[in-house]
């Protein structure tokens, strides 16, 4: 985006008409309605609708290939885990793009969750729990205090790359299913 700003308008207007002179290339960058962890992608000839109040735009980058991936020891990627040699550097200004690096993995890395969730829960074995469907377990690690967007740094953080809000959001819609 050219200059980021403010605009007040109307809801259910055009994103093209919002983004159309201020975004400089629109066919390399990633439309969301909403925050970049929370919100959801969109296209240029969608339409800003509830519950979003804003657009975030971001660069694509999906298709471009960087030399040895994630095994490269590049400093200007952002780790929280300390993967890079980029936590050395501890006032970076960081890039961040659509890019993924990596693929879904299936196994969730312990105690990672716990420095950045919002709560005091067990959010592993709640995300097990979900997974396994298991409806006691879930009520007894507190699936009741939750919703999908507290788990949004969670999941940015997550080296298993899992989908988390999409996890705790089915979790909740079976809990409901059941309960009725």
């Amino acid at each position: 985006v050219k200059a980021p700003k403010i605009i007040q308008t109307t809801a259910g207007i055009s994103i093209s008409t919002l983004i159309k002179q201020e975004v400089e290339n629109i066919e390399s960058s990633r439309i969301i309605a909403g925050n970049v962890l929370t919100g959801i992608q969109e296209t240029a000839n969608g339409y800003l609708h509830f519950p979003f109040r804003q657009i975030t735009v971001i660069p694509e980058n999906a298709n471009e290939a960087e030399f040895m991936g994630w095994a490269s020891l590049s400093t200007k990627k952002y780790s929280h885990s300390r993967s890079f040699f980029s936590w050395l550097h501890k006032k970076r200004a960081y890039h961040f793009d659509a890019k993924i690096n990596g693929s879904e993995r299936a196994i969730i890395m312990a105690g990672e969750y716990d420095e950045v969730f919002p709560m005091d829960i067990y959010t592993e074995f709640l995300i097990k729990a979900i997974l396994a469907k298991d409806v006691d377990k879930m009520e007894q690690l507190g699936i009741y205090e939750i919703a999908p967007e507290d788990f949004a740094l969670c999941e940015f953080i997550d080296t298993s790359k899992i989908q988390l809000q999409k996890i705790v959001r089915e979790g909740l819609n079976y809990l409901m299913r059941e309960l009725n």
